[in-house]
């Protein structure tokens, strides 16, 4: 409880990383978060003014960073691999409603699908990742982009609404 209510006050905290006073707040961010993520890598970079909801189904890779503002509502494990950039104002979300022909979508519930995003890979501003979404090894995912419960090539450049493979490396 304490951990959390540590690291929601230095969340509001603005953290310039070329100043001493902006690695020491990363510092205590990281080590606070490691007590109530699943699992959170302690050279990782937690920005400010993120919301998080069921933060002990986030698991965040080495050298990590989720960008300012960021979004993310983890009712099913959201799997951040290491070397990750997210730009701020990215939105995963781990649920949806389901659409059960004509009955009303208010008591159709919701499905929770998990978020898998690999190694090395880079995400835009104001991306929103969808429930069941997996983003491999390498991929940048271009600003803006809504990207479904889909599994993408690694290596490739994805972007648009929905993300489709816009360049592939081979």
């Amino acid at each position: 409880m304490l951990a959390k209510w540590t690291f929601s006050v230095f969340n509001v905290l603005p953290m310039p990383n070329r100043l001493l006073f902006g690695r020491i707040i990363r510092h205590i961010k990281n080590q606070m978060a490691q007590s109530f993520f699943g699992s959170c890598a302690k050279n990782s970079n937690l920005r400010p003014k993120l919301k998080l909801r069921h933060p002990k189904n986030i698991h965040l890779g080495k050298r990590s960073s989720i960008g300012d503002n960021a979004r993310i509502i983890a009712t099913a494990p959201v799997h951040i691999g290491d070397d990750v950039l997210m730009a701020p104002d990215v939105v995963i979300l781990t649920d949806t409603h389901c659409i059960n022909g004509r009955e009303k979508i208010l008591d159709s519930g919701t499905t929770k699908k998990p978020v898998f995003i690999g190694n090395d890979v880079w995400i835009g501003t104001r991306v929103t990742i969808l429930a069941g979404a997996e983003i491999p090894d390498g991929c940048v995912v271009a600003a803006g982009a809504v990207v479904p419960a889909k599994k993408y090539p690694p290596y490739s450049v994805i972007g648009g609404v929905p993300a489709k493979v816009i360049k592939q490396e081979r």
